[in-house]
């Protein structure tokens, strides 16, 4: 960064780093796109179709042409009572991919109507535009099929083809830039830095006095500010006074203290002199250079595996859980493998064996590969592929293993042994595996790791293991956030819990636990380096980063709005701060404000650009059981009041969290559907409510007839409220019979004192090989939600015991690193913490699995417990 250049060559550099973006932009990003029609081909006809609240089953089905479905133009005849016309997407399976409703007042009627979509599909599928009713009635168009087109199906009505007729409508689909297009594109932009370069440096050439002396750090200053005022400044604009995403005061106000602050921290990052800082620590002016590489690379590497472990658990189907793990496994292998020095790697034996398992491989990949005919040929490939790189890559570690193994041999220094810990858990990985009742994955689980712990034992860069963990852990926090920017919609309903990158909040909750747990002791440790008596303003200069990520990540363990997380969260917290409270209790004070002033200033930003980002990318990733609004399921409107907002976020939580009666959020989504009580100015047929003739709306009915919990009005609310229909039919799905009432426990559990007493009752000595217990209502509960009675189930009391004493052993063994290397190495709590985190969790939570993030999380910290040279150092 303290680089210094010369200003001819800043800019021409500049300009490359511009064209470069703006080439990736067009490809592979493809971020350009243009709209493509996809047309019926037939004649309007005088026969229409009735959508009333009697008649909503007419369906037209149609194959995806392209991946991105823009928009649909639906012929509408009128509009007779209403105002509003309604579609669903439905998927091959009869699931309802989007659902949204257009406002036709002022559309030019009879006329194509459009319908804006912006939904991923997949090509060759069939899916159906199902037209529904929203408190209105209408007629739309159809055309006869004489010149139809392929990709169109049936058209049906009450569930029967229409012979002879199909929906008039059009197909928008949005296709990304032509190839032919794309290369002129690039192929400009080029020849346009070329010349710019060019004349750069003839100026200066021309101009030698000019061509002064710049710093890299000071260029990207010069760069960064004017691009970072211009995105803050229009957002800061669009929230207000275009009021693009709310217009509500309330979150209006919020969403600019949120930019605001997001912004501030921006022009920090770009603007903070980097500097060697004489007091507190700093985590990666400490590696050396010549290291940090090597170190990056292998954070990413275990970043990479704890993303596909987290892909692990939002996998429906074992097909899908087979793809992640061998991902999973690879990265962790390829992290391992990249702790050898370039000199031993590159020797005559690991080229030999890369060389011929690379050749056979490809033999054997060709003898064994699925013919594309087959179902599922493409995924079923590669699961075999993957296969073939461990074991090439296994291979290559198995050799370095025997090579070090000869050289100690020969140099009579085999001075790493294996500690009282790593002992107590060869124990355990022992017994799980003979006691496996048919799971495999307690076998890869042991070979992989011991693998790292025993490269870890010899590596002669050991000592700077907890930065790289710390680095890796964090660095899948930031890919995992910027996918969730991207991608993830912060919805409001149908439960308003956000699950980050998750399919659920439970599983959320465990991910931030852990990160959590790293987040605090990365935080706490850059306070208690601090000396007596330091600043406020220095202590953020310090610490700035740490902070930030603290804060983000428990704003983001917030959102789940989950009790179980929050309590393995709180609890895991405090018992770190207990044991930094041992060595260092007088900055406890320090500690906590720093913890809350974190909190404080990141919450609204996280908030905020979770709020908006996603809707202006406008590609939502949504997981098959993800329990998202289907309003919001495509590019839905950028200030839809069903994405999340500050009220209805304060209204879950209190409900939730505090248990509070928080009474009903009647924000109305439409002012011309609702009033601002709720109450409805159409009835399900489109007569004014006033003159309604429907029997539930009769005058001196209850609120419910309003259409707030109705369930007969299901579909065809535009309103919204705190306990929203989707939530209370849920609810009634979580309180089965299952759960005593009489327990309070098991009522705020969610039944997981019931679930506990079943399988404890069938505990055995040897475990068993089938997943799941009987309840007392006759269901199956598929797993413990706690891991202890969970392994106890699996692999038996006795392995169930093995387990309890090998997480006692990690816990002393962790306490008693840190006391001996708390000095020179503060990091090493994360072991500490991660323990404390995963058992904490586990106590409500199934998280001890090859895949869970956690148990790989955990896996990697007890790394340095294993091995006495270790502790030694």
């Amino acid at each position: 960064m303290r680089k210094v250049i010369n200003k001819s060559t800043a800019i021409r550099a500049v300009v490359l780093i511009f064209a470069l973006i703006g080439i990736l932009t067009i490809f592979p990003a493809r971020l350009y796109s243009s709209i493509w029609q996809a047309q019926g081909g037939g004649e309007l006809t005088a026969d229409t179709k009735l959508v009333n609240y009697e008649h909503d089953t007419t369906m037209q089905e149609f194959v995806a042409q392209y991946e991105r479905l823009s928009s649909i133009d639906v012929y509408i005849q009128n509009v007779e009572k209403g105002r509003y016309i309604g579609l669903m997407l439905i998927d091959e399976y009869g699931v309802s991919a989007l659902k949204t409703y257009i406002d036709t007042e002022g559309l030019a009627i009879p006329g194509f109507v459009n319908v804006p979509m912006e939904v991923n599909l997949e090509v060759g599928k069939s899916y159906a535009v199902k037209m529904i009713p929203v408190r209105s009635k209408y007629f739309i168009g159809t055309e006869d099929v004489r010149s139809a087109e392929s990709y169109l199906g049936n058209l049906t009505e009450e569930y029967q083809p229409v012979e002879g007729r199909h929906l008039a409508a059009r197909y928008n689909y949005r296709i990304p830039m032509s190839k032919a297009k794309s290369l002129i594109w690039i192929v400009g932009i080029a020849a346009l830095a070329v010349i710019i370069c060019t004349l750069v440096k003839l100026f200066y050439k021309k101009n030698p006095d000019r061509n002064s002396i710049l710093t890299v750090e000071s260029v990207l200053r010069y760069v960064a500010n004017p691009v970072a005022a211009i995105v803050f400044l229009a957002l800061m604009l669009m929230v207000f006074p275009f009021k693009v995403f709310d217009s509500r005061p309330a979150d209006i106000i919020f969403y600019e203290i949120g930019l605001i602050i997001t912004a501030a921290i921006t022009f920090y990052a770009i603007n903070h002199r980097v500097v060697t800082h004489n007091i507190g620590v700093s985590f990666w002016q400490s590696l050396k250079n010549e290291d940090r590489l090597q170190y990056v690379l292998i954070m990413f590497s275990i970043a990479m595996g704890l993303w596909y472990a987290s892909e692990y658990m939002n996998g429906l189907y074992d097909i899908y859980h087979s793809i992640s793990e061998k991902h999973m496994t690879i990265w962790i292998l390829i992290a391992i493998i990249l702790t050898f020095k370039i000199s031993e790697a590159l020797n005559l034996y690991n080229l030999i064996w890369a060389l011929g398992s690379g050749i056979y491989g490809i033999y054997y990949y060709n003898l064994h590969k699925i013919a594309e005919t087959e179902k599922e040929a493409d995924l079923q490939n590669l699961v075999l592929r993957c296969s073939i790189i461990i074991s090439i890559l296994g291979g290559l570690l198995i050799l370095n293993f025997v090579r070090l193994i000869v050289l100690a041999i020969k140099k009579k220094k085999l001075s790493a042994r294996p500690s009282v810990f790593g002992v107590i858990l060869a124990v355990f990985f022992v017994t799980i595996i003979v006691l496996r009742n048919t799971r495999v994955w307690g076998i890869y689980l042991a070979l992989l790791f011991t693998c790292l712990f025993i490269r870890l034992a010899v590596w002669d860069k050991k000592k700077d293991y907890y930065k790289i963990l710390a680095g890796g852990l964090m660095m899948n926090f930031g890919i995992s956030l910027v996918f969730s920017l991207l991608h993830r919609y912060f919805a409001g309903y149908t439960l308003g819990r956000f699950a980050f990158i998750f399919h659920t909040v439970t599983v959320t909750a465990e991910y931030f636990t852990f990160m959590g747990a790293v987040a605090t002791v990365l935080l706490v440790v850059k306070i208690v380096s601090l000396p007596k008596g330091c600043s406020l303003k220095d202590m953020i200069v310090i610490a700035w980063k740490e902070l930030v990520l603290f804060g983000f990540i428990m704003s983001y363990a917030i959102f789940t709005v989950s009790r179980t997380g929050y309590l393995a969260i709180i609890a895991s917290t405090f018992l770190v701060l207990c044991v930094v409270a041992t060595y260092y209790v007088k900055h406890l004070p320090r500690i906590i404000g720093v913890f809350a002033l974190s909190l404080i200033l990141c919450f609204p930003a996280a908030f905020t650009l979770q709020r908006i980002i996603p809707t202006m990318v406008a590609d939502p990733v949504i997981y098959p059981i993800d329990e998202t609004d289907e309003f919001v399921k495509g590019g839905a409107d950028w200030d839809s009041t069903n994405f999340m907002c500050v009220e209805r976020f304060a209204n879950l939580f209190e409900a939730k969290i505090l248990g509070m009666d928080v009474g009903s959020y009647e924000f109305p989504i439409d002012k011309n559907n609702y009033e601002k009580d709720g109450t409805p100015v159409f009835d399900n047929y489109g007569f004014p409510f006033e003159d309604t003739i429907e029997e539930q709306y009769e005058e001196g009915e209850g609120s419910e007839d309003y259409g707030l919990i109705d369930e007969a009005d299901a579909d065809n609310l535009l309103a919204a409220s705190t306990f929203t229909r989707a939530e209370y039919h849920m609810l009634l799905e979580e309180m089965v019979e299952y759960i005593d009432d009489d327990n309070i426990l098991d009522v705020i559990s969610n039944g997981r004192i019931t679930i506990f007493k079943a399988y404890i009752q069938e505990l055995n000595m040897w475990g068993h090989e089938d997943m799941g217990a009987m309840l007392p209502n006759g269901e199956i509960a598929v797993h413990a939600h706690n891991t202890f009675i969970q392994v106890a189930y699996d692999h038996g009391m006795v392995g169930g015991a093995c387990f309890i004493i090998m997480m006692a052993a990690a816990l002393i063994s962790s306490l008693i690193y840190v006391k001996n290397n708390r000095e020179k190495e503060m990091l090493s709590l994360i072991t500490c913490a991660m323990i404390i985190g995963f058992a904490v969790a586990g106590l409500t939570e199934w998280v001890f699995h090859y895949c869970n993030p956690m148990t790989v999380a955990l896996m990697l910290a007890i790394a340095p417990l294993t091995f006495k040279a270790q502790e030694n150092e």
